[in-house]
């Protein structure tokens, strides 16, 4: 017989880096005792302008972390206690739970004592008030070989093979019949997301400049991406008619609301958008958010599946087999200097968060939307009529941002900026009168 026990908690941990604020490689250089322009406050060790030693951290929800700190990551043994009522204690590594640790939330009465890698626990015992499980675990599932032991002797045990939760009797156990992978089950799913929203796209109209958008978040673990993104379409909005003219990719953990952001998923949503445009009329905006890397790459993460990142090398080479000339690309991420220096050319703007060694802020969850995306398409506002105006008014938005939060000048992040000359005059004749 094949016995289903209850799935795993679906818990939304966002655990990537010890500094929510920016969301990135490394910590802001700040002093101890310090508040962080999210809210969020810092008291603690400090060695070279990271937060380096004991500290602890508490952030405006009501989560705090208290433990070691290494190069401004969690790092060593810690406590983590979420406002959401779970509460986490034990090794820490780069920001995630790592080594033996034990995982309590109170809303399940679940208790997980653990080997954790990544942030997810690996082998040890999950105790609940039904029974107990000891073994093995995928992506907080039941998973490889394990026993679980209920609680009333009459129920008995069931020792074994497991597959995602589900307990998998020796004897009718099928290698050549396995229950599908929830991977593959997503992924499939996701492409028929996908083939929707390319099948919605409007052809472009002859005579009339029109834009094509895209959208990525990048960064599943938090969900101010998915605000980032919907913002950056409304402010497009205003504008131009992208309606039925936009391909919005997230990752996120309510994965079913729209197709993942991967790296194929964002070349065939660049090759669709293109097969519309008419290449001499149209612009192609790209809005790119996610945690950003020193090299430039962008964190392509979604929980439960190993995404490789994003770098603008890999995104120039997207670009090459497409007919479309005239290009807008948004990148709000730390280090996101390395994508103007990649990708400038005579027919394209870019705006960039930050210079390609600075980070920028914004990307925590406590953050309604990055600080970039706001000042582009909130508190400036986007405008292609002048866009050297409209981006010195964006630079000067996000410095006065970061002096009301008594940042060093080193820790400015310095947004950057490129117009191509072609698409200079290009948009000084076309765009001011975007009808025709």
């Amino acid at each position: 017989m094949t016995t289903v026990l209850p799935r795993r908690l679906r818990i939304a941990l966002s655990l990537t880096a010890a500094l929510v604020l920016a969301g990135c490689d490394t910590s802001q250089l700040l002093p101890p005792d310090a508040r962080l322009p999210d809210g969020s406050t810092y008291s603690g060790d400090v060695r070279d302008g990271f937060f380096h030693g004991e500290g602890v951290q508490e952030f405006a929800n009501g989560t705090v972390y208290s433990g070691q700190f290494r190069e401004g990551y969690w790092h060593g043994e810690g406590e983590l206690e979420s406002a959401a009522g779970w509460r986490y204690q034990g090794g820490f590594q780069n920001g995630l739970m790592a080594g033996q640790g034990v995982f309590e939330d109170e809303d399940s009465g679940g208790v997980y004592i653990a080997e954790f890698v990544e942030g997810n626990p690996v082998k040890g015992k999950h105790v609940t008030d039904y029974g107990t499980y000891e073994g093995e675990f995928r992506d907080w599932y039941y998973h490889g070989e394990g026993t679980y032991t209920f609680e009333s002797e009459d129920m008995g045990t069931f020792s074994g093979t497991w597959e995602y939760g589900e307990f998998v009797d020796r004897e009718e156990y099928s290698p050549e019949e396995p229950p599908e992978p929830a991977t593959e089950k997503v992924l499939t799913e996701d492409r028929q997301r996908l083939d929707d929203q390319i099948d919605n796209l409007e052809s472009e109209r002859p005579g009339v400049t029109d834009a094509y958008f895209l959208a990525v978040g990048g960064d599943g673990t938090e969900s101010v991406f998915k605000r980032d993104i919907q913002v950056a379409r409304t402010g497009l909005q205003a504008q131009f008619d992208v309606e039925q003219r936009a391909i919005m990719l997230l990752n996120h953990r309510d994965y079913e609301t729209l197709p993942l952001a991967t790296r194929p998923s964002i070349a065939t949503a660049l090759q669709a958008l293109d097969e519309q445009m008419n290449p001499e009329e149209d612009l192609l905006f790209v809005h790119l958010v996610s945690h950003g890397r020193k090299n430039g790459q962008l964190l392509l993460q979604q929980p439960g599946i190993e995404l490789p990142d994003l770098a603008p090398e890999d995104f120039a080479k997207m670009l090459e087999p497409l007919n479309v000339r005239r290009k807008l690309l948004v990148v709000s991420a730390c280090y996101s200097g390395h994508w103007l220096n990649q990708l400038k050319d005579s027919d394209t703007l870019i705006l960039v968060s930050a210079r390609e060694d600075r980070t920028s802020f914004g990307c925590g969850d406590d953050s309604e939307m990055t600080w970039f995306t706001k000042a582009v398409y909130q508190s400036v506002g986007l405008s292609l009529t002048n866009p050297d105006a409209m981006f010195e008014q964006i630079d000067q938005r996000i410095r006065s941002w970061e002096e009301d939060a008594e940042m060093e000048e080193e820790s400015w992040s310095y947004p950057q900026y490129h117009l191509g000359e072609s698409l200079r005059q290009w948009l000084g004749r076309r765009v001011s009168d975007p009808t025709g």
